[in-house]
C-alpha cells in the first residue's frame, strides 16, 4: 500500500466513503427503531420494513447506474445520486407516516447506491492491475467495519437529537461525498473502451443463461438476506426482549460484526485447502446447524445471552459465504464483455433476494423471538437446499472455459 500517490490516496480515500454508504445508511439508523416506532404509533416490525424498501431501492437502482455509467461517465452520475440521496435524507426527517418512511428510503436508497455500484468501475478504471486486488481488498474491509461504528455513531446522534438527527446525520454525509466528489475525485470513464453498441436487457438475459451463476447469486441473496433479517431485528431481540441498553447493543453488534470480518478472513486461508464450491455447502451446513440450534433456544425461551452466544456463530459463516458466492457466480464472465453487467447483476439479485427474505420477515413476525428464529433457520436452509440442487459444477466449468 506505500506504492500509492497522494492522488491515489485521495480517490482511495473517496471511494471508501461511497462504499460505507450503504451499511452506514442501514446500520445508523438502528438504534432508533424504537423511537421511530413511537413516534408514528407503530410497531417495531413496521419500521423493519423500511429498511426492507431500502433493500429494494438499493437492488433496483444498481441496474440503473451501471447502464449510466457506461454512458455518462463515472462522476456525473455519482453527483446526481447523491443529490438524490440528500434530498430524500432530508425529506425522511419530516415524513408524517411510517408509509412514507417506507417511500422515501427506497428513493434514498436508488441515490445511495450508485457510489458503490460506480466504485468498483473507478477502481478498474484507474488503478493498475496490480494494485486492484489490494483496493477491492481494502474497500472489502470498509464494508465490515461500517456496520461496527454506524450503530456507535447512532447512539451519539441521539444522545444529542432524537430520531430525526439520524437522517439529518445521512444527509451531512451525502453532503460531504458530494464536494469530495465533485472537487477531488477525477473522471476515470475512457470513451475509447466502450465500442460496441450493448443491448443492456440482452446481456442480462445472456448471463441469466448461466445456471451457475443464478444458483450462486440466489444463494448470496438468501445469505444477505438472513443477514439482513438479523439487521432488522437486532434493535428487537438486543434491546426490546434482551432489555440491554442501546450502548450494549453497540456493543453486542460491533463483536458479531467483528466475526463477519473474521469470516471473511478465513476465507482466504481454508481456499488454500478446500474447493470454493465446497466451502460454500460446508458453511451452509454449518449456518443450518446454528439456525436449527437457535431457533430450539428461542423456542425453549432460554436466557438471552445463550440465545446470542449461538446467534453469534450463525452470522460468522456469513462472512465466509459472501466473498466465495461472489467469486463462484461471476468468475465464469471474468474474461467477457458481460464482466460488468454481471456484477450489477449479481449485486441486484443478492438484494432483491435479501428483500424479499426480510419483507417476508416482517409480515410473518408476531412479536416474539420464535417467529425471527424460524426466518433464521428457513433461510439457511433454503440456502442449503439450493447449493445441492442439481448443478453440474465440473460441466459448467468446462462450458465457460470453451466460451
Amino acid at each position: 500500500m506505500r506504492n500509492f500517490s497522494l492522488a491515489q490516496w485521495i480517490v482511495i480515500f473517496i471511494l471508501s466513503l461511497l462504499t460505507a454508504l450503504e451499511p452506514l445508511s442501514i446500520d445508523l439508523y438502528l438504534p432508533g427503531f424504537i423511537l421511530i416506532s413511537d413516534a408514528f404509533n407503530t410497531n417495531v416490525s413496521a419500521v423493519q420494513i423500511s429498511l426492507s424498501t431500502f433493500l429494494a431501492g438499493f437492488a433496483v437502482g444498481q441496474l440503473i447506474w451501471g447502464p449510466l455509467a457506461d454512458k455518462f461517465g463515472r462522476k456525473k452520475p455519482i453527483l446526481a445520486s447523491l443529490v438524490i440521496f440528500i434530498i430524500a435524507s432530508i425529506a425522511c426527517i419530516y415524513v408524517k407516516s411510517i408509509e412514507q418512511l417506507w417511500v422515501v428510503r427506497f428513493i434514498q436508497a436508488i441515490g445511495g447506491c450508485a457510489g458503490v455500484v460506480i466504485s468498483r468501475a473507478i477502481v478498474t478504471d484507474y488503478f493498475d492491475k496490480s494494485k486492484t486486488l489490494k483496493i477491492f481488498a481494502l474497500l472489502a474491509l470498509i464494508m465490515g467495519i461500517a456496520p461496527i461504528l454506524a450503530p456507535s455513531i447512532g447512539n451519539g446522534v441521539l444522545k444529542i437529537f432524537s430520531w430525526e438527527g439520524l437522517f439529518g446525520a445521512m444527509a451531512t454525509l451525502g453532503i460531504i461525498l458530494f464536494i469530495l466528489t465533485l472537487f477531488f475525485l477525477p473522471e476515470t470513464y475512457k470513451a475509447q473502451k466502450q465500442k460496441r453498441e450493448a443491448n443492456v436487457l440482452a446481456s442480462y438475459w445472456e448471463i441469466l443463461k448461466n445456471r451457475k451463476f443464478v444458483v450462486y447469486s440466489l444463494i448470496a441473496g438468501i445469505v444477505n438476506g438472513a443477514l439482513m433479517i438479523y439487521v432488522a431485528n437486532g434493535p428487537f431481540l438486543i434491546m426490546e426482549k434482551g432489555g440491554f441498553s442501546s450502548n450494549a447493543f453497540s456493543i453486542i453488534f460491533a463483536v458479531n460484526a467483528f466475526g463477519l470480518m473474521v469470516g471473511s478472513y478465513l476465507t482466504s486461508v481454508l481456499q488454500k485447502y478446500i474447493a470454493t464450491n465446497k466451502l460454500v455447502k460446508q458453511a451452509l451446513l454449518f449456518m443450518s446447524a446454528a439456525g436449527l440450534i437457535l431457533l430450539i433456544a428461542m423456542y425453549a425461551n432460554v436466557s438471552i445471552v445463550i440465545i446470542l452466544f449461538i446467534l453469534f456463530f450463525y452470522v460468522f459463516p456469513i462472512g465466509v459465504l459472501f466473498p466465495t458466492t461472489t467469486e463462484l457466480a461471476i468468475t465464469p464472465f471474468a474474461n467477457t464483455n458481460n464482466s460488468g453487467t454481471a456484477s450489477a447483476l449479481f449485486g441486484s439479485i443478492q438484494l432483491a433476494t435479501a428483500f424479499i427474505c426480510t419483507l417476508i420477515s416482517s409480515f410473518i413476525s408476531d412479536g416474539s423471538m420464535v417467529t425471527v428464529g424460524i426466518t433464521f433457520f428457513l433461510c439457511s436452509m433454503l440456502a442449503f437446499v439450493i447449493v445441492f440442487s442439481r448443478i453440474n459444477i465440473k460441466e459448467e466449468y468446462s462450458k465457460e472455459s470453451v466460451s
